[in-house]
Parts: structure tokens; C-alpha cells; sequence
């Protein structure tokens, strides 16, 4: 049986424990089985011989502290579709979406690639340079659109597949 104990009177070498149960057993120094003396306040496990009395007084072991989980991969980790929503509106001309889906590779090639080509095109070829430029606005739009009227049930089942067949964060490149 659980309890603390309530009261020890080391002249007298009697105690009181308050259990679990709410019961309040009395017990003796004889019965106290540790080699530290009852101090109040110890939460203690004892053999209830009747209504009032206790023996073989211990100290309790903590009770068991529920380990956290270990943690999930960066790729592997649950994603949230406002999240994915919110990043396609306001950064999905950089890739970040795609970052935070972990196709680190696309969102790399979107991030560094789309910029630099668009930039080249505008020095080159000014009207060719709007037209991609205007592409890769519209592209992006198109993909926040989907986002928004895709389900969550959907857009969990396409998360978890997409996690099933990428091995890590860098897959696309090799």
C-alpha cells in the first residue's frame, strides 16, 4: 500500500501514514525497514496488517515518469497544411514550401536557380525574362491554390508518401 507519512515521533518510535486510499495507519520504529530514519513527508509502501496499524515500512520508489519519444528525423516529422499554405503564399517563389516538406533538393533549385535564370534572361532577353518570370508567379499560385483545396485527409496521404519514398533531404540530387 502507498502513503506518506503524516507524523514521526522518534521518542515515542511510533509514525502515522496517510495512504492512497485515504486510510491513516499508525506503525513502530520495529517496522520501519529502512536505514535512514521516517522523517514527515516520505512517501513510503507498507503491508497493512488491520484498519490502524502497518508493517514492513519502506521508502517508495518514484512512480514511473513516462519517457518521451525520441525524436522524429527533420523529414520525417508530421507536417501541417496551414504551414505549407502559408509559406507557398508568402515565400513560394524562393522554395520555401518545399524546404519545409524536406525536398530540400527542388527547394535549392527553386531557391538559387529560378532567380539566377530569370535575372539572366531580364539582362539577355527582356520580354523572355518577364514571360519565365511571370510563369514562375503563376506556377506558384497554381500550387498555393492546390494547397488551399486539397483535403486534409488528402493532403496527409500525399505527406506520407512522399515521406515513404524520399530517403533523405538531398534525394533529388542523387
Amino acid at each position: 500500500m502507498r502513503g506518506q507519512i503524516l507524523a514521526y515521533v522518534a521518542d515515542k518510535e511510533m509514525g502515522l501514514i496517510a495512504t492512497a486510499e485515504g486510510q491513516r495507519l499508525s506503525f513502530r520504529t520495529a517496522d520501519w525497514m529502512e536505514v535512514i530514519p521516517p522523517e514527515r513527508g516520505m512517501a513510503v509502501e507498507c503491508v497493512a496488517l488491520d484498519a490502524h496499524r502497518a508493517s514492513q515500512v519502506q521508502l517508495a520508489l518514484p512512480e514511473a515518469v513516462a519517457v518521451p519519444p525520441a525524436p522524429q528525423p527533420l523529414a520525417q516529422r508530421p507536417k501541417r497544411k496551414p504551414v505549407l499554405t502559408l509559406l507557398a503564399l508568402f515565400l513560394g517563389y524562393y522554395g520555401a514550401h518545399r524546404f519545409y516538406m524536406g525536398a530540400w533538393g527542388l527547394g535549392l533549385l527553386q531557391l538559387l536557380g529560378l532567380p539566377v535564370v530569370v535575372g539572366i534572361l531580364f539582362a539577355l532577353l527582356p520580354p523572355l525574362g518577364v514571360l519565365l518570370l511571370l510563369g514562375a508567379i503563376v506556377f506558384t499560385i497554381v500550387e498555393y491554390v492546390r494547397y488551399i483545396w486539397m483535403s486534409d485527409a488528402e493532403f496527409d496521404a500525399k505527406v506520407q508518401a512522399y515521406q515513404a519514398t524520399q530517403p533523405g533531404p538531398f534525394s533529388f540530387f542523387w
